[in-house]
């Protein structure tokens, strides 16, 4: 078996276990993950040694990311406080260095940037392997095979009416398959359909009847499971984001099938609305009751934990508080608030204040080089190649994603982490290594 191989299988093995794990959320699990990308790393780093290359990695991605390596080390090494378990409180440390990027406690900044450092290696591996149009395709599928199995295992779950998160003793009302939360499932999902659809316009072009069954059955799966879930983003998002993915699509449509009678295509669009209605109508009840439910309660109380965000990044503007940090931290800021209350501030539930909260405003500029660089690379191969169906998947699939972190912390869970990271290495693979027609408009 070559190193290449063994990669790709590595990776696709990640890619199924990490939802399978209940998303990753605890550290136990997420290790073993950590466990998995590192090990692809390995086999890929041996390959491109044995085969004496280098890997294409574009300088703007190794500047920017090089230096948030820079980042993290000081702040790892130069903690602030110790955080006691006992007391659930920080104990100032003596050898604190002014000045520096720094942490609030140095255990929970290590383990962070071990998960982080995991992901990155893979992101790096992933970057080089897309180069080639099999691979980024084989990924695609196994994205799209995943997502499916995991809403048909979801809906089987709700359809039994169960309370008790799978292969767990936890209860809970809001699970979807094995994710504890269901806004972590919609934002799964999110990151799987459009795959799906891109296999089933790849299959448009010659005969690929595999391709299209596990396309259109993939797609419609991971996309009934979006409204069976009680996510309410997932709900808004679903119609407004197919929308928009089968406009950016549109030019990888066969000339035989945009040649189609307006007649054809009129009953074809009802068919598919009447579908639509037949499919929402069992589940539309529940669904404007949770919207009740949240819109009394005030948006979960989301702007009140934003303003608590808010003040954490007044108070440590430059160097933030420390990767992974926020949980220690935010108590100190909600003194005021209800005790009940308090207890369930672990995540600042808006990805972009809770990264600028642990990185702070220098971090946080250097993530954003990272992911809106990629996201604009991939707006460019888009405008140059409209064809390019991969392209077009990491981008509506990166675009939905981030628009959930505006509401919700899906960047903090190891499987979405995971995904998002698939997509990004795509949009940043180098092209100039490869630049054949046939590989350029898929």
């Amino acid at each position: 078996m070559s190193t290449r191989i063994l990669t790709v299988l590595l990776l696709v093995t990640a890619l199924a276990y990490a939802p399978l794990a209940h998303g990753c959320v605890e550290d136990g699990k997420w290790f073993v993950l950590d466990g998995i990308l590192v090990a692809a790393f390995l086999s890929h780093g041996l390959g491109l040694i044995t085969k004496r290359q280098r890997p294409a990695l574009p300088l703007p991605l190794l500047v920017p990311a090089g230096c948030l390596m820079v980042l993290a080390a000081f702040q790892a090494l130069n903690p602030h406080y110790i955080y006691d378990p006992v007391t659930q409180g920080l104990r100032s440390l003596g050898n604190f260095r002014p000045g520096f990027p720094w942490t609030v406690d140095q255990h929970t900044t290590v383990v962070a940037l071990t998960h982080w450092g995991a992901l990155g290696l893979a992101f790096l591996t992933m970057t080089d392997l897309f180069r080639k149009r099999e691979t980024r395709w084989l990924l695609l599928g196994a994205i799209s095979v995943i997502g499916a199995a995991m809403s048909v295992f979801a809906i089987f779950c709700k359809m039994q009416g169960g309370i008790i998160v799978p292969f767990t003793k936890t209860p809970s009302e809001t699970f979807f398959g094995t994710f504890v939360y269901h806004g972590h499932a919609a934002a799964f999902l999110n990151l799987c359909w459009p795959a799906a659809l891109a296999l089933v316009m790849l299959s448009q072009h010659g005969e690929r009847p595999f391709i299209r069954i596990l396309g259109v059955n993939a797609f419609l799966l991971i996309f009934l499971g979006l409204f069976v879930n009680t996510s309410k983003f997932g709900h808004l998002s679903a119609l407004p984001s197919l929308a928009v993915a089968l406009l950016l699509m549109r030019r990888a449509v066969p000339s035989n099938l945009q040649g189609l009678p307006l007649g054809v295509k009129l009953v074809l669009s009802g068919v598919v609305l009447a579908t639509a209605v037949f499919l929402m109508v069992p589940i539309l009840a529940p669904a404007i009751g949770r919207w009740n439910e949240v819109i009394q309660k005030g948006f979960g109380n989301r702007p009140v934990l934003f303003s608590v965000a808010t003040g954490i990044i007044r108070q440590y503007p430059v160097w933030g508080t420390g990767p992974g940090t926020f949980s220690l931290v935010v108590p100190y800021f909600t003194v005021s608030l209800d005790a009940t209350y308090r207890g369930k501030l672990t995540h600042a539930h808006q990805d972009y204040l809770q990264t600028m909260v642990e990185w702070g405003v220098i971090g946080f500029g250097l993530w954003l080089a990272i992911v809106a660089g990629g996201f604009l690379r991939g707006v460019r191969t888009c405008l140059r190649h409209p064809m390019e169906l991969s392209t077009i998947t990491s981008l509506v699939a990166l675009a939905i994603l981030g628009t959930h972190c505006l509401l919700d912390f899906p960047l903090q869970i190891g499987s979405l982490r995971l995904y998002a990271a698939s997509h990004l290495a795509l949009l940043w693979r180098d092209r100039s290594a490869n630049r054949q027609k046939v590989a350029d408009e898929e």
